[in-house]
């Protein structure tokens, strides 16, 4: 494995806009959770992203992010909630102008806030590694690595450092087609006596195999190191049949 040094400032190698889709929450064998809806919006600088997905029953899930997108990629914050219903079940927030992360698990009746070791440009946090991917697509070729940190939630709020590995090329068998896919792997240094106790999977991160760069599919666990794991596909299957949403007045 080659390790990338050259790679000091990560800068989005093509123009972030304006974006809507639908994707699909799956297992890891393909079988539907919930359905999703992802936004993106550029507003001045700054790229928002939100993913939505609604369960069965009335559960939901949003994640947020807003990364700073010029000269380079600077994360400013991102959350995670899950809720059923109106009750709210877990909540996870991150901070990186402050560096302050909170974890709250209502479920569990505990609360976490900790100050993070984040460095501008080199830390990010869920969903904003697809955009950091993206980028990252011009500076490294098939088998090369770089060295990020990471903000995560064990499910007290932590930063650990983290392998971005530029696999290469992986077709993906997504809704009765095969696409061109091009495999990243986000890997977690965790330290020897850490790893006893937490000991997160590593995240996989298509993207289209062809330029521009575009997401294509997710798998890795739901948020904690040992949630189940899941799958987030561009191209949504069959339906998972989620609880449907109030209906507006024509």
């Amino acid at each position: 494995m080659v390790l990338l040094s050259l790679v000091l400032a990560i800068a989005p190698s093509n123009a972030e806009g304006d974006v809507q889709a639908f994707p699909a929450l799956t297992d890891v064998h393909g079988d539907p959770i919930a359905e999703g809806r992802y936004i993106q919006k550029v507003e001045g600088d700054v790229l928002h992203i939100e993913s939505r997905f609604d369960f069965p029953g009335g559960r939901t899930i949003v994640e947020r992010a807003a990364l700073r997108l010029h000269p380079q990629i600077v994360q400013e914050s991102w959350d995670w909630t899950e809720r059923d219903g109106e009750r709210l079940v877990r909540q996870y927030e991150a901070d990186f102008i402050a560096k302050k992360g909170v974890a709250t698990r209502v479920d569990q009746h505990k609360r976490w806030k900790e100050d993070l070791d984040i460095e501008p440009g080199k830390t990010f946090g869920g969903i904003g590694f697809e955009t950091v991917v993206k980028a990252l697509r011009s500076q490294l070729a098939p088998g090369e690595h770089v060295d990020l940190r990471a903000v995560a939630f064990t499910p007290k709020p932590r930063t650990a450092r983290v392998t971005v590995t530029r696999d290469g090329n992986d077709p993906v068998r997504m809704a009765g087609r095969t696409i061109p896919g091009d495999r990243y792997t986000i890997h977690v240094d965790i330290p020897g006596l850490v790893r006893l106790f937490v000991d997160p999977p590593d995240v996989r991160i298509w993207l289209v195999g062809s330029d521009p760069a575009a997401f294509l599919r997710f798998e890795g666990p739901m948020i904690e190191p040992k949630d189940p794991l899941v799958r987030i596909d561009l191209i949504p299957g069959p339906l998972a049949h989620a609880q449907p949403r109030a209906k507006t007045a024509p």
